[in-house]
């Protein structure tokens, strides 16, 4: 399959073939502490409850849960915006500094 018409994920702009581009992958995958939290009661129940949840979910939703990867191309300068700041935790910071000094409403 030839990909004629590449747009950046970030911006929308066009990628030429052959032009500078990159590809960012993201996985999420479930974590596992270690730890579990006492059931206030009988664990089979606790586990049967869960698995009564689960038969009411479609299987991909089951699956995100657990796992997900996402994968997105990006130009040059829409690279550099996500490699800066991935969680664009300055826009933020910059919303919270606004709503403290009570100019947003």
């Amino acid at each position: 399959m030839l990909i004629t018409d590449l747009k950046c994920s970030g911006c929308g702009s066009m990628l030429t073939r052959g032009g500078l581009k990159y590809v960012i992958e993201i996985k999420s995958f479930a974590d596992f502490d270690g730890y579990l939290e006492e059931y206030p009661g009988e664990i089979e129940d606790g586990i049967n409850e869960l698995l009564d949840s689960m038969e009411n979910m479609e299987t991909e939703e089951l699956e995100e849960e657990v796992f997900q990867e996402l994968v997105f191309i990006l130009c040059k300068s829409c690279r550099e915006k996500f490699v800066d700041d991935p969680f664009n935790r300055r826009h933020a910071l910059e919303e919270e500094d606004v709503v403290s000094r009570g100019m947003l409403h």
